[in-house]
């Protein structure tokens, strides 16, 4: 089953699975009914919020086609994806919300259900860039992200240093930066970010990741055994730390 409210006035819906045996046709089809019911008067949503601890999956194949159709026929119509849960798997899966590349997406733990109906219901983002940082060795890649992080900004900038340093250097290090001026990345920036580091793990020799937002600070540390290299997570009052850290062979 799954928990539906629109609010009209603002234009968002919410969506919290209360099941813990998978999730139904039946379920994704009152979801699809609902929010059509509401493009009916509406031309878009402007923001969808997802409550959930855990993803509980699906019952059948027929579910998981009904959820993938549900995607499929919306994703354009959604201004901002919220998704609020204490669990760092759902949040860091890229693939989870890669389908919903016209939204801007972020997480927020289950006690900031508020401030993530508050968020989606805001003005546009200002855009986001990558900041490269200065007075590193040449075979360290320091950036800061700042505003909204998309995937063209992977692709015009990050992604093109750090191939032309490996090019250069052979292998680098990567301090990376999402300090107060970060706000969120877009669900094709979080998936250039998975799928440049998975085809990059024997040329990065060394990771620094200084963040203060906790649902990253989990992420990485979730994700860390998985590297080939050292990796370690700063707070933003030990950037200096980090940047020690980073310079030392």
């Amino acid at each position: 089953m799954i928990n539906i409210e629109i609010n009209e006035a603002k234009g968002i819906a919410i969506l919290q699975p209360d099941t813990l045996v998978g999730l139904t046709q039946a379920d994704f089809k009152e979801v699809t009914d609902r929010i059509d019911g509401y493009l009916k008067e509406h031309d878009r949503l402007q923001g969808l919020v997802i409550i959930a601890d855990r993803f509980p999956g699906w019952d059948s194949l027929k579910a998981f086609s009904s959820h993938i159709k549900l995607i499929k026929d919306h994703h354009k119509i959604i201004n901002r994806l919220a998704l609020v849960s204490d669990s760092p798997l759902l949040t860091a899966a890229p693939h989870l919300v890669d389908h919903f590349v016209n939204a801007r997406v972020r997480h927020f733990g289950l006690s900031d259900v508020k401030e993530a109906k508050t968020w989606v219901t805001e003005a546009e983002l200002s855009s986001g860039r990558f900041v490269i940082l200065d007075e590193y060795p040449d075979n360290v890649v320091a950036i800061r992200a700042e505003g909204t992080i998309t995937r063209s900004d992977y692709e015009e900038t990050l992604i093109p240093l750090i191939a032309q340093k490996i090019k250069t250097q052979g292998q680098v290090k990567l301090l990376y930066w999402c300090g107060v001026e970060f706000e969120s990345f877009t669900a094709g920036a979080m998936w250039d970010d998975a799928r440049f580091g998975l085809m990059h793990l024997g040329d990065v020799s060394k990771i620094a990741f200084v963040t203060d937002v906790e649902w990253l600070r989990k992420s990485m540390k979730l994700f860390s055994p998985i590297f080939r290299m050292p990796a370690q997570v700063f707070h933003n009052a030990e950037i200096e730390d980090a940047k020690q850290w980073i310079i030392q062979s």
